[in-house]
């Protein structure tokens, strides 16, 4: 329950009306946001393995999207602190519908151009939002509120790929070749977009754009304060690269038989994480909530590379995401919130730097791992990954650099 009173434990500021108002409009447009994008994700796989696609060819093909966000990025932290964080954020949300109309088109370089146009999309929209988020909320909260607005991701990573894994693989009439299943995926993409742009237009903001006051220049979209939560976040989205490209296909040959079921099941875990772990990084400090969690992924990967049949990655699936939300609730404020506020966007902006490398290099060096090892071969890879970023940010808590 959101506790917006000033009554609440103590030392905890109250939520102020905007907030309380901008907490329900921002879970809900990202709830549209995930469904969609994510949706699109788990089924190009399936697509590209349909169309004759090895598993190398799958991974260089999605690494499109981190090439993309990676040439956005010397623009994407300017931009925000610029022109504020709500314009940006819709228009991302236009590109995204726009990447899911490509898909309409029944011709070879569509996918490319997708994952490129959503890589766009992603890099802006994503900066945008988190700006955003930690922005509105009280300092001494902003886990906690990164936690309720999270909500939406978790829903929306529950919902959309599942629907649209069932969509494409049985729900549409027998006989239609791949590209007109994935047409239909792409319409519902479209409406979604939009739909969530929708919602992100009702949001309120009081940081006033910067406007010609802020000149671009390469320096503008950068700070350094974003270079550890930058690693950490590329630590932590190359096992999720893993879990939704590679799992699928992996699942499949183990016994399942719509792989969809295992994003309802880390979603479910989800849930509690994202509602609670915000409280407990914000009163134990994030370094006590991060370092285990990281942990916990690998485990979790590692564990899915050896499991067989429904329940034994139904219950991996669940732990995995319990952990996933965890990471962040925790990371986007761990950039943020060290950044004053004319430069909080470059400082988010740095931290999706690791999301961007993670997209490019994560799609091809697992695609490459799968290629020599097996798809089980590559979630071990993925899980090493995240031992990784913990071991990373228990040597520089050990120097005495770390900032929770």
């Amino acid at each position: 329950m959101i506790d917006g009173t000033a009554g609440g434990e103590a030392g905890r500021p109250p939520l102020s009306a905007h907030l309380q108002r901008n907490i329900p409009v921002l879970m809900g447009g990202l709830l549209l946001w995930t469904a969609g994008h994510f949706g699109v994700l788990a089924v190009l796989p399936l697509f590209l393995h349909d169309q004759g696609y090895d598993a190398r060819s799958i991974g260089f093909t999605l690494g499109a999207t981190g090439v993309a966000q990676l040439c956005v990025r010397p623009f994407a932290g300017w931009i925000v602190d610029a022109f504020g964080r709500r314009l940006p954020l819709v228009l991302a949300l236009v590109l995204l519908s726009a990447a899911a109309a490509l898909l309409l088109v029944p011709a070879g370089w569509v996918v490319v151009a997708n994952r490129v146009l959503t890589g766009v999309a992603f890099s802006l929209g994503t900066t945008a939002f988190y700006t955003l988020v930690v922005e509105v909320a009280p300092a001494g909260r902003r886990s906690e509120v990164q936690g309720y607005v999270a909500l939406g991701l978790t829903l929306g990573i529950g919902i959309g790929p599942p629907i649209a894994v069932g969509l494409y693989q049985s729900l549409l009439p027998e006989g239609s070749h791949p590209p007109e299943r994935l047409a239909a995926i792409a319409i519902g993409a479209i409406a979604v977009a939009l739909l969530s742009g929708a919602c992100f237009c009702a949001t309120v903001s009081a940081f006033r754009p910067l406007g010609r006051a802020h000149p671009y220049s390469l320096r503008t979209n950068f700070r350094r304060e974003g270079l550890m939560p930058a690693f950490l976040n590329f630590c932590a989205q190359v096992p999720y690269t893993g879990f939704s490209a590679f799992l699928p296909l992996w699942a499949i040959g183990r016994g399942v038989g719509n792989p969809g079921v295992l994003f309802v099941g880390s979603e479910v875990g989800a849930v509690a994480s994202r509602l609670f772990a915000g409280r407990l990084a914000d009163r134990y400090g994030r370094r006590a909530v991060l370092m285990p969690t990281m942990v916990g992924v690998a485990a979790t990967l590692m564990g899915m590379s050896i499991a067989v049949g429904v329940p034994a990655f139904f219950v991996l699936a669940m732990g995995y995401g319990a952990l996933y939300g965890v990471a962040f609730v925790v990371l986007p404020g761990l950039a943020g919130e060290a950044a004053p506020p004319a430069g909080r966007g470059a400082a988010i902006n740095t931290f999706g730097l690791g999301s961007d490398v993670a997209q490019l290099l994560g799609p091809w060096g697992l695609g490459l791992a799968g290629g020599t090892w097996g798809l089980g071969g590559a979630l071990v890879v993925a899980g090493a990954v995240a031992l990784l970023g913990a071991a990373a940010y228990l040597a520089r808590w050990r120097r005495g650099r770390d900032t929770p």
